[in-house]
C-alpha cells in the first residue's frame, strides 16, 4: 500500500461552465456522447473532442513524469460494453475506425493487474475518457482514477507543483482535494 499525500481533480470546466444540471454559468459538454450537440450556439465536433482528449492524456503523462512513474498497473477495471457496441459508437460519433484500431485492439487485451507503459497509458486513457471502460491505475508513487463527466483524479506521494503548473498551462482546471480523498482507492 502506498502512502498518497496529495490529491488533485483535473477537469475541462472553467468558472463560466458547468457539467450536468448544476446552477450558474453556461452548460457545456460532459462526455464523448455529446458530440453533435449544440453548446453556446456551436455544434460540438469530433475534432474539438479529440483536442480535449489529447490534453488529458498529456496531463496524466505530466503527472507520471513528475512522480517518476514509468509504468502504471491496472488496479480496477470494468468493461461494461462489448467490442461491437464500441465500434458502432465510434462510427456513429464520426471517429475513424481505422484510426481507432490500436485502441480497439488494446480494449480486447487490457486486464486487471497489467503493467502499462507510457504509450499504453495513452490507449487506456482514451478508452476511459470515451467511457468504454472504467479503470483505476496505480504505481508506487501515484494513482489515476477516471470519473464520469470528464473528471480525472490523481494522487501522488509527491507535491507535483511543476505538473500542476504544466496542466494549468494546458488550459485545464486542477483542483487540490482536501484530505481525506473522498473516494475509496486501491491505494
Amino acid at each position: 500500500m502506498i502512502n498518497i499525500n496529495y490529491f488533485w481533480q483535473i477537469s475541462k470546466y472553467k468558472d463560466d461552465e458547468y457539467p450536468l444540471n448544476q446552477q450558474g454559468g453556461s452548460p457545456t459538454w460532459t462526455s464523448v456522447s455529446d458530440i453533435g450537440t449544440r453548446y453556446r450556439g456551436e455544434i460540438f465536433t469530433v475534432n474539438e473532442y479529440l483536442t480535449m482528449e489529447e490534453k488529458f492524456i498529456n496531463a496524466i503523462q505530466v503527472f507520471m513524469t513528475s512522480s517518476t512513474s514509468t509504468k502504471l498497473i491496472v488496479k480496477q477495471l470494468e468493461k461494461p460494453l462489448n467490442l461491437e457496441v464500441i465500434e458502432d459508437n465510434i462510427v456513429k460519433k464520426g471517429f475513424s475506425l481505422e484510426e481507432s484500431k490500436e485502441m480497439l485492439n488494446y480494449f480486447q487485451i487490457v486486464e486487471q493487474g497489467m503493467s502499462l507503459s507510457f504509450a499504453e497509458v495513452e490507449l487506456v486513457t482514451r478508452l476511459a475518457l470515451r467511457e468504454y471502460i472504467w479503470v483505476e491505475l496505480e504505481s508506487e508513487t501515484m494513482f489515476v482514477r477516471f470519473d464520469y463527466d470528464y473528471y480525472v483524479d490523481i494522487g501522488s506521494t509527491e507535491r507535483c507543483n511543476e505538473a500542476v503548473k504544466q496542466v494549468c498551462e494546458m488550459n485545464l482546471s486542477v483542483n487540490l482535494w482536501d484530505k481525506p480523498y473522498p473516494f475509496s482507492s486501491s491505494t
